[in-house]
């Protein structure tokens, strides 16, 4: 709900409405919370409650900088025959597709994909994870960063042309 924007950064998380909605019990939701809070998606603040987190600029810069080291050696080491690049191809061209409706939400997710794609170059399971849990907080950054068209546009066309050169 947090990554689909369904519920919006700063937004506060109450228990007794979210567990019958969800369909869990109280205790499963606190620790729901207790496994996003570690991925940085929300805040516990004592006496107030949870809180989905909007990160600010340095964090945002410093989501992106981590994709792109992550990325860049993953891109460097891989070879054109992994199943991974096919991924790429296919998120990269559903993301150009979503922006000509436009569904800058579609393009998100397909952005999201592709990068996921490129990642899985490295074939590591561990950056998979890590990457699974930067994707969540960018997905974030991007409810923080407004006018979706504006965050997306630029990185359509360079997505394609990634997948078009590995």
């Amino acid at each position: 709900m947090i990554v689909t924007g369904e519920i919006s950064p700063g937004q506060r998380l109450i228990e007794t409405e979210l567990a019958p909605r969800l369909n869990v019990s109280r205790n499963t939701l606190r620790e729901s919370y207790r496994l996003l809070s570690r991925d940085g998606l929300v805040t516990h603040l004592h006496n107030r409650g949870v809180f989905v987190n909007r990160p600010g600029l340095p964090e945002i810069i410093d989501a992106f900088h981590v994709r792109r080291t992550i990325e860049t050696q993953a891109l460097i080491e891989s070879h054109a025959d992994h199943p991974a690049t096919r991924r790429m191809q296919k998120a990269a061209e559903d993301g150009l597709q979503a922006s000509k409706i436009p569904d800058w939400q579609a393009v998100g997710t397909a952005d999201v994909e592709f990068h996921g794609a490129v990642v899985a170059l490295a074939d590591s399971p561990i950056l998979d994870s890590l990457y699974a849990a930067l994707s969540a907080q960018l997905r974030l950054m991007f409810d923080v960063l407004g006018n979706p068209e504006y965050v997306h546009m630029k990185f359509i066309d360079r997505n394609v042309d990634i997948a078009r050169m590995v």
